[in-house]
């Protein structure tokens, strides 16, 4: 099985789903139209087609066809998925599993949506998505609204075959580090562009997308719009993104030397971001030279850091310093105010000593309390 990618004649890139001979899978075709004429971005569009490769190669090595599936032959997938080689005569050296838990989790989620459409087209007349979904009324979240107990409950969609996802820390940056990737950027672009992940915790691909006039210099705001998807594949990614950012006189300092040192008469985009060299210089930066940069800075820092972790600090530290969630919600253009609980409101373990620290002598019992 491949993804194919294709352009189409309004000049986006879309993907489709073939086998080994290119011929195209035609229900993943119709699923990810109605996909993509619903709304979806082109990476969720380009995600969903991976997990549906990965599950029609599963059918293909089981020799099973995807309409006579039953619940086994999924539970059998999810095992797949964790083992490839599980249903082959061969012992792998691995020792842990091939796909973390919540990642298995997601291709299954994906499957399951594309039975759901099936059930609801004339191609499918199986009842599978219906009998493998399930909704949780208390999910387990920290989190707990105003009416909580008093209201009904909303409940939560989920599915049957879900893994456990052990808790785990989400990857930041200190301070220290942050400064020594800043000192190790060889051009102004490059460290603008960190400083403006570090400040704003914006996801990578919203800074692409940002155009000059998004900059308010009088309110000190950077106003992010959804335009759809752009000349450098750069979108933005939920409803919830577009969103007014506050920034600091610094920030807003950086921009305007930025744009007076790179952006001339030559440059004909409205991207703020743009390469710098090479046939493309003046074009809009892309996901490719971001990749590119940190990569370098990795080798020349031995710091292993992604874009999306000066988005996980720049958000952590708003927490630390006292920042609620419906703030830091708005801040990170999350849909769900459990997604900022849940990633981001997590005490240190120097927060929870020093907390305890504040209240231990209210802990010890008076002395003529003991009895010996």
């Amino acid at each position: 099985m491949k993804v194919i990618q294709i352009k189409t004649e309004g000049n986006l890139i879309r993907y489709y789903l073939a086998d080994e001979k290119e011929v195209p899978v035609e229900p993943v075709i119709k699923f990810l139209k109605f996909k993509d004429n619903t709304g979806y971005a082109r990476n969720t569009l380009r995600m969903y087609c991976t997990h549906l490769k990965h599950y029609f190669t599963y059918l293909e090595d089981r020799k099973r066809e995807f309409e006579v599936i039953n619940i086994d032959d999924l539970a059998g997938f999810v095992a797949w998925l964790q083992n490839p080689y599980i249903y082959q005569k061969i012992v792998p050296l691995l020792l842990t599993p091939a796909r973390k838990p919540q990642t298995v989790n997601i291709i299954v989620d994906t499957v399951i949506a594309f039975y759901d459409y099936l059930s609801r087209h004339e191609l499918y007349e199986g009842k599978l998505s219906q009998a493998l979904v399930k909704f949780i009324r208390h999910p387990g979240r920290n989190y707990r609204g105003f009416l909580y107990g008093i209201a009904k409950t909303k409940e939560i969609k989920s599915h049957v075959l879900k893994l456990r996802v052990p808790q785990s820390k989400i990857k930041v940056i200190t301070k220290i580090e942050a400064a020594e990737l800043l000192n190790n950027c060889t051009n102004l672009r490059d460290y603008f562009l960190l400083y403006i992940l570090f400040e704003t915790g914006m996801r990578i691909g919203e800074v692409l997308a940002l155009w000059l006039e998004d900059f308010d210099s009088c309110s000190k705001i950077i106003d992010l719009k959804d335009r759809g998807e752009l000349e450098n594949l750069s979108e933005i990614k939920t409803v919830s993104s577009p969103r007014r950012l506050d920034i600091t006189q610094e920030l807003l300092d950086l921009f305007m030397e930025y744009i007076c040192a790179y952006h001339t008469d030559m440059v004909k985009t409205n991207h703020i971001f743009i390469k710098l060299k090479g046939e493309k210089s003046g074009s809009a930066m892309d996901y490719t030279d971001v990749d590119n940069l940190f990569r370098v800075l990795r080798t020349k820092t031995g710091i292993a850091v992604t874009p999306h972790m000066f988005r996980h600090t720049s958000l952590s530290l708003l927490y630390s310093v006292g920042w609620e969630p419906e703030l830091l919600r708005k801040r990170a253009g999350h849909k769900n105010i459990y997604t900022t609980i849940n990633t981001y409101v997590h005490p240190s373990d120097d927060e929870i000593s020093k907390a305890f620290h504040a209240v231990s002598e209210q802990l010890k019992p008076k002395s003529n309390e003991v009895h010996i």
